[in-house]
């Protein structure tokens, strides 16, 4: 059954979150090449052209028509500049244990954005939204051991580490929120 809806806009003091566009391709292209973007997860040199028009504009546009949430796209509200992005989705990990089912937490913030509050924010925002717009009761995250702002960021929204999973042969701490009334 499809839990099919628009992506909705969100607006904070300082941000506007916003639906994927074809627009936005160079952007993100260039945001997945940086390697302070991709170094806890996964590392590498990034990704390419078609992993961000598939996984960064298609794919995220796509979970909102098949779960009801998803990605949005995060900019600057006074100047529409490129922010980030942050969400929920249900990509199906190939984990042990496994959590599908449950909205999994994501943001990635441009390393020009890091300690101005920007991904605190955006993931407050968002959350307010799936407190309020949707009956999901609980969300997960997962992030790298090493990546402490992060960390920071998920115990700020009431995240508890329930201990780890094992992902691509790695280890990363499994949090879990419940919804605050």
């Amino acid at each position: 059954m499809s839990m099919a809806r628009p992506v909705p806009v969100i607006l904070t003091e300082r941000l506007k979150l916003r639906a994927h566009e074809a627009s936005d391709f160079e952007a993100l292209a260039a945001h997945w090449r940086h390697p302070d973007v991709v170094r806890f997860i996964g590392g590498g040199s990034g990704r390419t052209p078609h992993e961000v028009w598939t996984r960064n504009i298609l794919r995220n546009r796509g979970l909102w028509e098949v779960l009801g949430y998803g990605y949005w796209l995060v900019e600057e509200r006074k100047t529409g500049a490129f922010v980030g992005e942050v969400g929920f989705a249900d990509f199906h990990r190939d984990t042990e244990p496994t959590f599908w089912g449950a909205p999994e937490c994501g943001w990635i913030i441009s390393p020009d954005r890091h300690g101005q509050g920007c991904a605190s924010e955006a993931v407050r925002a968002i959350h307010d939204w799936l407190d309020t717009e949707t009956d999901e009761s609980k969300s997960v995250c997962i992030i790298d051991p090493e990546n402490h702002a992060s960390i920071r960021i998920s115990e700020k929204l009431g995240y508890k580490q329930s201990g780890s999973v094992r992902m691509s042969g790695e280890d990363v701490l499994y949090f879990e929120r419940t919804r605050h009334s």
